[in-house]
């Protein structure tokens, strides 16, 4: 079996995700304490995933729940107001199970893009980044969140998948089948 390559934004470079402190309503706490040892999708405008319908909200729910099967756990950063913040918390918690809920935290300063634009030596110009970030706390991805094509959780999913399944050694797996 043959997977397409995933198209690394960073040419290559491993860049660790930034350790940005984030409020959480038991204080300020670092983000590295909450991501490590798990696959990330971190969406700087979780907004514009909050599904408009009845369908739309059906396949939100549905692709959340293909996130958790891949062991990947989506984080928003909203960076717009406090008011469209809002917003996006109080839909997520009224519209979802408890288990599909997940953390949208408030980064006005877009704090995230800055650090990683200094290790990178160079500009990010994507005003609505999407990190896919790996295990190791290292930023796998960046995908442009603007673009219509990538502003879909399902178009989100089916990238993830595309990961976990790149980062599967099928070489191993068939020599384990072979003894």
């Amino acid at each position: 079996m043959k997977t397409n390559p995933i198209n690394n934004t960073l040419g290559g470079k491993t860049i660790a995700f930034p350790n940005v402190i984030v409020k959480t309503r038991y204080g300020n706490v670092n983000l590295k304490s909450i991501i490590e040892n798990k696959r990330i999708i971190i969406c700087t405008n979780p907004s514009v995933l909050i599904p408009k319908t009845a369908e739309g909200r059906n396949r939100f729910e549905s692709a959340l729940k293909q996130l958790k099967k891949l062991n990947f756990h989506l984080i928003g950063f909203n960076k717009n107001t406090f008011e469209e913040h809002l917003f996006c918390v109080n839909w997520l918690n009224s519209h979802m199970e408890d288990c599909l809920i997940f953390p949208i935290y408030y980064l006005p300063k877009n704090e995230v893009k800055k650090n990683l634009e200094e290790m990178l030596s160079k500009e990010i110009l994507i005003d609505n980044p999407i990190y896919f970030i790996d295990k190791m706390g290292n930023t796998q991805s960046i995908i442009n969140g603007d673009d219509t094509k990538n502003n879909n959780l399902e178009n989100i999913v089916e990238l993830a998948s595309k990961m976990v399944l790149s980062d599967q050694n099928f070489a191993n797996s068939i020599n384990r089948l072979e003894n």
